[in-house]
């Protein structure tokens, strides 16, 4: 935490002058098509090629300008990851300034796990840009298109307030092209060796799931994935990471969507025994 303090109070003043950014139209799935080049980077003032030469200030301290509610003064209405009040579909990373466990740490090097993701190879750095491009690029939130050699390309639709995703595809391998093991490793097994939960796979019809007592949960806490497209096609919906985890981060533990220590609620909405 005392990187990313000191990262917000040494460019705060540059970022209020420099980060205000000027939208002429909104878009709920990608809001960064009509930034100003000028507003994230530095361009010389003699160069003919127009082309940028660095950014202004570190990577997530551009994209925390924003996206941080103590922060943004654009007023452009984003969602803000960390400090805000709602509750967003992605979770907030505000969790992570008080521990480590609660999910992705994008402002400081994880103290338990470096930079290392549970089931994955060491990574170099972990920053905002490690999943989300900065420019628009066809992929839902910007999130990138290829992670460690992996096409990552995600179907979903979400709502003007970032609260709700309706996920169609592409969410278990985008988590996967870092989550390595946790992807590619076994799933499920009868008494064997497992690694996760089985994902890809529809409520409905699940050997060890009681469909109709989770078709019947109202307010649920798990989330599914749904191929259709169509929310109400309940037989279609299938388990997958979000299912249980959030995006960024929660306040439980593996930013789980419940309190697995205290409760196993979620688990006993698909799970009845």
């Amino acid at each position: 935490m005392t990187t990313y303090m000191v990262l917000r109070h040494s460019a705060l003043g540059l970022i209020i002058g420099s980060l205000l950014v000027a939208l002429s139209g909104y878009n709920a799935w990608a809001m960064h098509e009509k930034v100003q080049c000028r507003s994230c980077h530095v361009f010389d003032a003699e160069a003919k090629d127009g082309v940028a030469k660095d950014l202004l200030v570190p990577r997530n301290t551009i994209c925390l300008s924003c996206h941080d509610a103590q922060q943004d003064f654009s007023g452009l209405g984003t969602p803000h990851v960390i400090n805000g009040q709602k509750k967003l579909a992605g979770g907030s990373f505000t969790a992570t300034l008080d521990s480590d466990n609660s999910g992705h740490n994008m402002l400081t090097i994880d103290e338990d796990l470096g930079l290392t993701p549970p089931g994955g190879m060491p990574q170099s750095e972990f920053n905002c840009l490690s999943c989300h491009d900065p420019h628009i690029n066809g992929n839902y939130r910007n999130l990138k298109t290829e992670i460690n050699g992996r096409a990552t390309l995600i179907s979903a639709r979400g709502d003007a307030n970032f609260e709700k995703n309706l996920y169609i595809s592409g969410i278990n391998n985008f988590c996967g092209a870092c989550h390595q093991r946790f992807a590619d490793g076994p799933a499920g097994g009868n008494g064997g060796s497992w690694r996760r939960h089985p994902v890809g796979i529809t409520i409905y019809g699940a050997r060890h799931a009681d469909f109709r007592h989770w078709a019947g949960v109202s307010n649920r806490v798990t989330v599914t994935e749904f191929p259709t497209g169509d929310p109400e096609a309940t037989a279609s919906a299938q388990v997958f990471c979000l299912s249980c985890h959030v995006a960024h981060a929660s306040p439980y533990r593996d930013a789980l969507r419940w309190d697995y220590a205290q409760t196993p609620s979620g688990c006993l909405e698909c799970h009845s025994f």
